[in-house]
């Protein structure tokens, strides 16, 4: 007999789907928009999973190289055959604007005194070195602004998501409320299905935000790695220009 009455009560436990099945138009919804929140959210976790892991192989390749170069032209050289990324396309940039500036026109002694020796490569003054450095930077803030493409919607969803899951838990609680006073009874049966039911939206959008604000936290950090880098290596590389065109 005590089996029989423990297999009725654990047949008539609703379970969560149901419980979504049997909400109110406003739960679902907010499910619904929690659900596409979070597809979002986990398919640009995954993507900036991929390509900041194929970016540390990159950089590491990047920065063997180019240490073991022997002048600018080789270390450009050996650039251009890796696999793009950040560090690679700064490289770029900062050669392409030293090689316009190499093409202005200046007076040389070989203009007053045609006997006169041909003219050693000019040392780089403030201003071209100003905008090289300039080109480097803005090359590498664009390479920092393409990896963060994404952050803002994790950001926004950890931000969001639990306040629509609160939204989907007051409409439900609301709703459980002028049930028990239709029904004239505030009796535990009645009350804690729908206080259930309006629950299962606030687990909702923990379960959407925390895996956000977790992704970006990281990829924050990440990214700052890589802007650090850049910075770095705009530095270097305009030592090395001074020195080879002293």
């Amino acid at each position: 007999m005590i089996a029989i009455v423990l297999q009725t009560d654990l047949a008539a436990e609703p379970s969560i789907w149901e419980m979504i099945a049997t909400s109110s138009w406003v739960a679902k919804a907010v499910l619904l928009i929690l659900l596409a929140m979070s597809l979002i959210s986990w398919a640009i976790i995954l993507r900036k999973v991929w390509v900041l892991r194929r970016l540390r192989a990159r950089r590491s390749r990047f920065f063997h190289s180019f240490e073991r170069r022997s002048s600018l032209a080789e270390a450009y050289h050996a650039a251009i055959t890796l696999p793009p990324n950040p560090l690679t396309e700064v490289f770029k940039a900062g050669t392409r604007e030293l090689k316009l500036l190499s093409q202005r026109p200046a007076e040389s002694p070989a203009d007053l005194n045609p006997m006169a020796a041909a003219p050693a490569p000019l040392a780089i003054t403030l201003l071209e070195k100003e905008s090289i450095y300039m080109a480097l930077e803005r090359e590498a803030a664009r390479q920092v602004e393409t990896l963060e493409q994404g952050l803002p919607f994790l950001a926004t969803t950890g931000n969001v998501a639990p306040f629509f899951g609160l939204l989907g838990t007051v409409w439900g609680v609301m709703d459980a409320f002028l049930n028990i006073g239709l029904k004239g009874s505030g009796n535990v049966a009645v009350v804690a299905p729908g206080i259930a039911e309006a629950l299962v939206a606030t687990v909702a959008g923990l379960a959407v935000a925390i895996p956000a604000v977790m992704a970006y936290n990281l990829f924050v950090s990440e990214i700052k790695v890589v802007a650090d880098d850049l910075a770095n290596f705009s530095s270097e590389l305009i030592n090395v220009i001074i020195r080879e065109r002293r």
